[in-house]
């Protein structure tokens, strides 16, 4: 039998040069930098524009359209200096590009991918519907046509 002339190594070492590690830092900094763009802007949420990448120490930012491409190239000399004091210092520069067919990707927000989400209907079980419609026959009017609208789904 072979024995192993190898040291086991640190799992916090491995997972600290993986590939997945770099991806996730990238996503993190891109959502920050998506956070921060929205704030200078003064929006609730990017529509039109999203910070996609940074390539080579640049931010790229996509915009849906021409017109908000040179909307922001007139703004990037503020949107730079945010991203650099507040997030990024060593940001090289910004480059604004324009999506090629005018879409953007939008990343999911916890807040807004719930809202957006539409309801699921579920099924009432037997015993629930019984109580319900037991509840339904005990109650005063306003109760009773709510229940009857949950009995109805």
């Amino acid at each position: 039998m072979k024995r192993y002339n190898h040291k086991p190594e640190d799992l916090t070492k491995l997972f600290g040069q993986s590939s997945l590690v770099t991806m996730q830092q990238q996503y993190e900094l891109v959502r920050k930098l998506n956070t921060e763009l929205c704030h200078i802007l003064q929006l609730e949420h990017l529509s039109f524009c999203q910070v996609s990448s940074i390539n080579a120490g640049r931010a790229v930012i996509l915009c849906q359209s021409p017109g908000w491409a040179n909307r922001l190239k007139m703004q990037r000399d503020a949107i730079l200096d945010n991203f650099r004091r507040k997030i990024l210092p060593d940001l090289a520069g910004i480059d604004i590009e324009v999506s090629p067919h005018g879409q953007i990707a939008r990343p999911a927000s916890t807040t807004s991918a719930k809202a957006q989400a539409p309801v699921k209907q579920q099924n009432l079980s037997d015993s629930a519907r019984a109580a319900l419609e037991q509840a339904l026959q005990h109650s005063d009017d306003k109760v009773k046509q709510a229940l009857a609208r949950l009995l109805a789904k």
